[in-house]
């Protein structure tokens, strides 16, 4: 039986929260030729009036993050900047950067004054860098429109001095970049720029519950999950007899892997023998009536967190338990909305992501999970009503909660 993820999303978005130690200020002048990490938004910046919600929220999440590294952070219009201490590691800092929701991209630059004469004197030190051969894309973005001059102003000067140096400047064909990016306080030149998570930062749409299996489908759900802000809370439903078993370290590997891209988590181990003992007559019913029974759990599970939103794994039509009507069935009568992130993925695409975020491997380790198990002739379209039935001859609401009641809760 191919296992599915619920997230549970809570109605509490914004919480108050005190600011980074680590926050700096706010437009601040950096030392000339500074170097610094400049984080860009994206999709944060047209979040309307909410938006200063989002980016404190992201400011947090970075200084938390980084909290072991020599960095400071300041916040200028539509960037954070990280400034570099003595003991800053770079390489650490950009691969944890990559892993926070809400950045759209960042890149490591040179700060100067927002004069002409200044960004051409830096942009020649770039330029030195190149020789004859190379083909250089020069691109300028000013977003304090105060200044006497333009990108295009810039842009001219810069690819003139280039051209003076014998270096092509073209926006084709090219094999180098300089861009330039103009603040109020400070000018940036960088040679590129490294594409981050995108996404909502992590808690910006409150807490989540995710039914986290030892598939390779329920991680993926879950990087979507917290791509679109919200804090995971994993419930992992266990067939050993007692949550101890050396086999779950699996999923807590899975877990630990995910939690490179959150601040922090919490986990329910569920048993599941108590809904094995009820529904052992269920026949060709057992793989949808237990998904539908793991819902019912979610519903136990989001009365305690304050939640109102379930995500699933489900990818439509992958398995027997995924048809459109098993999973009209699974989900009769459960009261909050159910929305399947891998939806129209097929299995390649998933198998993509896997890799990508780390957990692909760790998804192929052995491990007897519930989710694997398989009725004989398993419907493909078992009715709402038949379901529902059973469901409630088997009185699984009340398994469920006595289900949750003996969870072991871990964090991490």
């Amino acid at each position: 039986m191919n296992c599915f993820l619920l997230i549970i999303m809570s109605v509490c978005y914004f919480q108050p929260y005190p600011a980074p130690r680590r926050f700096q200020g706010f437009n601040m002048l950096l030392d000339e030729n500074e170097t610094v990490v400049s984080v860009r938004f994206g999709e944060l910046w047209l979040r309307g009036n909410n938006r200063g919600q989002y980016i404190k929220r992201l400011i947090s999440n970075i200084s938390a993050r980084l909290s072991s590294e020599d960095v400071k952070i300041i916040r200028e219009y539509d960037r954070v900047l990280l400034r570099l201490g003595s003991n800053s590691d770079i390489n650490a800092i950009q691969i944890k950067l990559s892993t926070i929701f809400g950045i759209s991209r960042f890149e490591l630059s040179q700060a100067t004054k927002p004069e002409l004469k200044s960004i051409k004197k830096l942009a020649a030190k770039f330029l030195s860098k190149y020789d004859s051969n190379s083909v250089v894309r020069i691109q300028s973005h000013r977003s304090y429109k105060g200044l006497n001059f333009n990108s295009m102003d810039v842009i001219s000067e810069v690819a003139e001095h280039a051209k003076k140096r014998g270096i092509a400047v073209s926006n084709r064909n090219f094999n180098a970049e300089i861009n330039i990016n103009i603040t109020k306080e400070n000018a940036f030149i960088s040679t590129g720029s490294t594409k981050g998570a995108g996404g909502l930062p992590i808690g910006s749409s409150g807490k989540a519950v995710l039914l986290l299996s030892g598939g390779i489908d329920s991680p993926v759900a879950a990087w979507y999950a917290m791509k679109r802000g919200l804090m995971p809370i994993y419930v992992h439903m266990y067939g050993y007899p007692d949550a101890s078993a050396k086999e779950l370290s699996k999923i807590t590997d899975i877990a630990s892997k995910l939690n490179e891209y959150s601040l922090h988590y919490k986990m329910y181990l569920v048993p599941s023998h108590y809904f094995q003992l009820a529904a052992i007559r269920s026949g060709r019913y057992e793989t949808v009536l237990m998904k539908h029974f793991m819902l019912l759990v979610a519903q136990k599970i989001a009365a305690k967190e304050g939640a109102q939103l379930i995500y699933t794994g489900d990818s439509i039509g992958q398995v027997a338990s995924q048809t459109p009507m098993n999973l009209f069935s699974e989900g009769y009568l459960i009261k909050y909305p159910i929305i399947r992130p891998l939806s129209g993925f097929d299995k390649e695409e998933i198998i993509k992501v896997a890799r990508q975020i780390g957990t692909y491997e760790l998804s192929l380790l052995p491990y007897m999970d519930v989710c694997s198990i398989n009725s004989k002739n398993p419907s493909t379209a078992a009715l709402p009503e038949v379901i529902k039935s059973m469901s409630s001859d088997y009185k699984l609401k009340r398994i469920a909660g006595k289900s949750v009641k003996h969870a072991q809760i871990l964090n991490g």
